[in-house]
């Protein structure tokens, strides 16, 4: 029965070790490029500092300055390049360390495969020298008292020793064996003193050496003979491993195209699968569906091919990028070994350095300075293009010689105590004159780096030498121009002088009158900041008692009275809401100018503020003859809808103040950037040349409404001033005796789901609120008061609190159980409403809706009240608007209640 399983022989053991040798000759390349890497970043590193010094080859210092400048950048640049190169390389490294290390490991198992042998084994290199060889060789020459030095002794001297001695007998004739072509393998016999018989093999490797083994033919007895055949099948089993453990794709191919012996390496770098490689396959038919299908293909018949003969080299760049390095060895009888090794790493680290190299050489050759690296025997390493330039040789001709055959004996003379400092470990500056051939003398500004190893210890010196010459000779005709311009400054000195103290006298009373206007414009500064801060902080205490009026006027006009009284009382709702509107007016102008209103920008439907607004405004426009009309839309915007109400509310207000009859149209239309919101009028008109004056403070256009509107003309103020800090763009268009259009540009917002707005008839606003329990929550008593009154009028249960403690001790809350809460903001005592919310929520042990009432405009309040999902007016309060919002909170809750929902 014969084994399937391929064998491994020492030729093939021999090509493994071939490549561990190849690795090393590629580990040693990687180590110079390494070396000269690291010399070009210390150059690189000097040119860095020189450069930031502002070093420069030209005569104008700002134009130099701004050359070092964008040296230095092109500098770092290439800096960060490299060392990301230097990654890549120390990744590479890695690798190729463990690549080492599996060389190393399988030179171990070879050396343990050789022990084994039962035979004597030897192994010479190209030049016949002892290479490799086992202990039943080296004790057979012991013995014979000679002694074997691997790496020295020669087969040549073998053969001496062996005549001398008389270890051979000369009479005897060698013969080869039969069976075993000569081109691969020749068997020797030869006979020992005493009539002893030796089998000697002889077989090339790759490399032009020579493997011998000796066999002692007169030991035949069957116990030799099975130790012999256990050592042999121990010795492929090893060689297997060996051949399976390698990092090489290794394959063998016998003369007639068929694949004998093969590793999984191979299989996995060919891209092949396990069940398709097989012994005695076709092996060009195995790679014919592969990227290895174009590599060339011995010719036929190529068995006179001299053994271990290299018929192929080269790189193959796979399609997924990786770089396999193939080998081809011929093996005779036409057979070939090929060896694929993975050269990705190590190929894109050698052409990253050699492209980091390039760009360093670059960068060196395009700086004006000259720049070189001498070692410490004084011999150049490194020149740049501006050295060349000077001494008119090219690079190769100066790298590699002495400083003093370079410079010349005179000017290396000069520099030599320079040198020594820089040998000594000391930075050198200096200036010196030099001269080069028949070349004119030039002046030249120089410093020696002293270049330190590990151990501290110099081993060279960087030079960087700038030609000064044109700055000296500007200096030399700056001194005398200096010294010309001297004496006509001396001359003029005493001119000048009296000019002097006549200037200074102008200098010390403009001084005086800008002391004055500085003090002048800190007061009026003062003065204006002052009546910002009064203004802003004096709001709620302006609107409190009229909000607490509003509530009472409303609520006395929902009493049963006279036609008298009504008109008494429709006279003094006019007159508070004139005030209201001037009050509110300053207020907001006081804001805007202190800054503290800002806009918290969102996304929401724009059809939802319309509405509302014109739900608001429709019953003002119907009480004086005006119709309102506004236009859906299914747009959404992206602004502060509070901010953005409060814009169109004062639009609205001047549209229906100047418009004496006819009708107001509220809509949008889409443009390219966005939504253009109009307020279009039927109104009185503005004419062309008074449109630019319209947006000032306190500017009124019609003199006539100016005695009988008690506005203050701060409602289009406010529209622009709120336009800027929402960024939104607003326009007017006027046509005198037929009307107005203003229009406001709000961009697009992220699309939104639509919303369903339920139009409310004004006549069932009050259903709700019948029989509604409210608690109001305000720290001033009249407005409690008023709120009550007002409420009352809606047919509403009404229970009062000014502040925490009285909510707390109230016993009566928990019998009440209030179905809606409107509280004040500002309380007494640094108390808020949102604490009186949670106090109240806390002792009903559940939430219900919240309408919260301030004179506070900021942000931060807006967004807390909205997160906690409470409803926030700012005073004074409008009744018709908080009567709409309680109809709605309570109809709500009545929905969620019937469906039976918490509330």
């Amino acid at each position: 029965m014969t084994d399937s399983k391929p064998r491994i022989t020492l030729h093939e053991a021999n090509a493994s070790a071939e490549e561990g040798s190849s690795i090393a000759k590629l580990q040693a390349q990687v180590e110079a490029l390494q070396y000269e890497n690291s010399k070009l970043k210390k150059i690189n590193h000097v040119l860095t500092q020189r450069v930031e010094m502002g070093w420069g080859n030209n005569s104008d210092p700002y134009r130099s300055f701004e050359n070092a400048a964008l040296l230095a950048d092109k500098v770092k640049e290439r800096t960060r390049q490299l060392q990301a190169t230097l990654q890549d390389l120390e990744a590479a490294n890695k690798h190729l360390e463990a690549l080492k290390s599996h060389a190393d490991k399988s030179t171990y198992l070879l050396q343990d495969i050789i022990e084994n042998i039962p035979e004597s084994f030897v192994m010479f290199d190209s030049e016949r020298r002892v290479a490799l060889a086992n202990k039943r060789f080296l004790q057979f020459w012991q013995e014979a008292g000679v002694d074997v030095v691997l790496g020295a002794t020669t087969s040549h001297d073998l053969k001496k020793q062996a005549v001398a001695l008389g270890l051979v007998d000369n009479t005897n004739r060698t013969r080869e064996i039969e069976g075993f072509p000569k081109q691969r393998m020749q068997d020797v016999l030869f006979r020992l003193k005493g009539n002893h018989w030796m089998q000697m093999t002889e077989k090339p490797t790759l490399d032009g050496g020579l493997m011998v083994l000796y066999s002692d033919l007169n030991i035949q007895s069957d116990e030799g003979d099975l130790r012999q055949e256990k050592a042999l099948a121990e010795q492929a089993r090893l060689l297997q491993n060996t051949l399976e453990n390698m990092s090489l794709g290794v394959a063998s191919v016998n003369g007639e195209g068929l694949l004998e012996t093969w590793n999984p390496k191979f299989v996995e770098l060919c891209g092949l699968s396990d069940n398709n490689v097989t012994r005695h396959v076709n092996f060009d038919t195995l790679l014919a569906d592969t990227e290895l299908a174009q590599l060339p293909r011995p010719n036929s018949g190529n068995a006179k091919v001299e053994p271990g003969k290299v018929i192929y080299f080269g790189e193959l760049t796979l399609a997924n990028g990786c770089v396999l390095l193939v080998r081809r060895h011929s093996i005779g009888d036409g057979g070939y070994l090929d060896t694929y090794a993975d050269y990705t790493d190590r190929f894109y680290s050698q052409a990253a350095l050699r492209e980091s190299e390039h760009r360093i050489r670059l960068i060196t050759d395009a700086l004006p300075a000259m720049i070189s690296y001498v070692n410490k025997n004084l011999d150049y390493e490194f020149v740049n293009k501006s050295f060349e330039d000077w001494f008119e040789k090219p690079r190769d001709q100066i790298c590699g010689q002495a400083m003093s055959s370079v410079l010349g004996e005179d000017n290396y003379l000069v520099h030599k105590p320079y040198i020594e400092g820089a040998l000594g470990g000391r930075t050198v500056n200096f200036e010196v004159s030099q001269s080069n051939g028949d070349k004119d003398s030039r002046d030249f500004r120089k410093t020696f780096i002293p270049h330190f190893s590990a151990d501290r210890a110099v081993v060279g010196f960087f030079a960087l030498e700038q030609d000064i010459t044109a700055q000296r000779r500007t200096a030399q005709a700056l001194q005398q121009a200096y010294e010309y311009m001297e004496k006509r400054v001396n001359a003029r000195t005493h001119e000048i002088s009296a000019i002097n103290l006549q200037l200074r006298q102008e200098i010390t009373e403009r001084q005086q009158v800008e002391a004055h206007l500085i003090e002048a414009k800190k007061m009026a500064d003062e003065a204006n900041e002052s009546k910002t801060r009064f203004l802003a902080a004096a709001s709620h205490d302006l609107l409190q008692p009229m909000n607490a009026a509003r509530l009472f006027a409303t609520a006395l006009r929902d009493q049963q009275l006279g036609d008298e009284a009504h008109q008494l009382v429709d006279s003094l709702g006019y007159s508070l809401e004139n005030v209201e509107a001037l009050i509110s007016s300053l207020v907001d102008i006081s804001k805007l100018e202190a800054g503290v209103v800002e806009a918290a920008p969102e996304s929401f439907h724009i059809d939802d503020l319309l509405h509302k607004l014109a739900a608001e405004y429709r019953p003002q426009a119907q009480k004086i003859g005006l119709h309102l009309d506004y236009i859906s839309s299914k747009a959404v915007i992206f602004s502060d809808s509070q901010l953005l109400a409060r814009v169109l509310r004062n639009l609205l207000s001047n549209a229906i103040r100047y418009t004496p009859s006819g009708k107001l149209v509220l809509g949008c239309r889409r443009r390219v950037r966005g939504v253009e919101i109009q307020v279009w009028d039927t109104g009185i008109g503005i004419e062309r040349s008074k449109l630019g004056e319209i947006f000032r403070e306190f500017s009124r256009i019609d003199a006539a409404r100016t005695r009988t509107d008690k506005g203050l003309g701060l409602g289009l103020a406010i529209v622009e001033r709120l336009s800027r800090v929402l960024g939104h763009e607003v326009s007017v268009k006027s046509w005198p005796g037929k009307g107005s259009c203003f229009s406001l540009l709000v961009p697009f917002g992220q699309p939104l789901a639509p919303t369903i707005v339920n139009p409310i008839e004004l006549d069932s606003v009050g259903l709700p609120l019948r029989e509604a329990r409210v608690l109001v929550v305000d720290n001033d008593h009249e407005i409690c008061d008023g709120m009550k009154a007002l409420l009352a009028t809606w047919h509403c249960k009404v229970m009062t609190a000014q502040g925490l403690a009285q909510l707390n001790e109230e016993p009566e809350l928990l019998e009440f159980q209030p179905q809606l809460m409107i509280a004040d903001f500002h309380l007494d005592n640094d108390e808020t409403g949102l604490q009186a919310i949670a106090a109240v929520h806390q002792r009903l042990q559940r939430d219900i809706p919240v309408i919260l009432i301030t004179a506070d405009y900021t942000n931060e309040l807006r967004q807390t009240a909205k997160s906690a999902g409470y409803v926030m007016l700012n005073k004074p309060v409008k009744p018709l608007k908080l009567k709409m919002l309680m109809s709605n909170f309570l109809r709500e809750s009545k929905a969620r209640e019937a469906a039976g929902a918490p509330n």
